[in-house]
């Protein structure tokens, strides 16, 4: 089940869009809910908005739109290298 008291809006408006509008399954739609939860908590360790290094402890329901905007690609290759290295773990 997918908590969305613990997302930010944008991320459950993007769920209900993929669950009613692209008629996503429940399982898809769950994993999108845990990638966009795993990507927002490194963005938040990578932008040093937290001092919390344990993905549990890390909430992003204050994750912002503008903070947003400042994704860039290097941090998203940030995060993707991330999740490489911790797959070969």
């Amino acid at each position: 089940m997918i908590n969305s008291d613990l997302n930010p809006e944008f991320i459950n408006s993007f769920l209900d869009y993929s669950a009613v509008v692209l008629n996503k399954s429940i399982n898809s739609v769950k994993e999108y809910s845990y990638d966009l939860n795993m990507f927002f908590k490194y963005m938040k360790i990578h932008f040093k908005l937290t001092k919390e290094t344990d993905f549990n402890k890390i909430y992003i329901r204050d994750f912002d739109l503008q903070t947003v905007k400042k994704i860039t690609t290097n941090d998203i290759n940030a995060f993707l290298s991330y999740l490489a290295l911790s797959m070969r773990k």
